[in-house]
């Protein structure tokens, strides 16, 4: 089993708050959270009369920004200790536009990490082939679906032709896939299937008609690239 892993060791979280609304200024859009961080480190880098908390400043590192303005930084033990003296003092300064609403240790959150199988299903490779391959317009046949697992999926043992026929069939099928003239797709949310379901319905409520209809089924995709 997997040890644990400390994440965000030695941080600390700044509650912020805008000083005015994101969109009272020419509908500025509301600022990324490494954007705040330099706004932040840069504040403090400028204060030369305090060498301490600018040289602090200069230390830090950009940990993680949260929703509703949690920005979280991080550096060695010394540089957090000469910022939360700062806040203490009300030295500390806030990024342009913010108001520091509350400073405080981040405990280190422990993540158990998850063992993964040896076994990879050959289906989601073949479906993760196909999209990528259709996403830069690659034609996908057998052939050049062969070729792109060996170059792309060197960990998984390449199937037999008989096998990816199976294995491919029973995708179509199962409607992940489809195949035209001009290859194998993957069958997405703008791809739609016209079935003759209604005809078949009719034709048995219709005693006159004895000879069975083949069920067939029409692929249109209206995905940009893909006819």
């Amino acid at each position: 089993m997997a040890r644990p892993v400390q994440l965000a060791p030695s941080s600390l979280a700044l509650v912020l708050s805008r000083l005015e609304a994101p969109g009272a200024v020419g509908g500025a859009e509301e600022p990324g959270g490494r954007a705040v961080f330099r706004a932040f480190r840069r504040a403090n880098a400028r204060c030369f009369w305090n060498s301490r908390l600018a040289r602090a400043a200069s230390r830090l590192a950009f940990q993680g920004w949260l929703r509703r303005g949690v920005l979280l930084v991080h550096a060695p033990p010394a540089s957090l200790q000469v910022l939360r003296d700062a806040w203490c003092r009300r030295a500390l300064r806030p990024p342009r536009g913010f108001r520091i609403r509350a400073v405080g240790d981040v405990f280190p959150v422990q993540m158990n990490p998850i063992t993964q199988s040896q076994f990879i299903p050959l289906g989601e490779v073949l479906c993760c082939a196909i999209s990528d391959m259709n996403a830069t317009q690659i034609v996908v046949t057998q052939e050049s679906l062969l070729e792109h697992l060996m170059k792309h999926y060197p960990g998984i043992a390449v199937p037999s032709q008989d096998i990816l026929y199976t294995t491919l069939g029973t995708l179509i099928k199962e409607r992940k896939i489809y195949h035209t003239g001009e290859g194998y797709f993957i069958v997405t949310p703008q791809t739609y299937f016209i079935t003759n379901t209604t005809l078949q319905e009719n034709k048995r409520a219709q005693s006159d008609e004895n000879h069975a209809m083949p069920t067939c089924i029409t692929y249109l995709d209206t995905e940009p690239g893909i006819q």
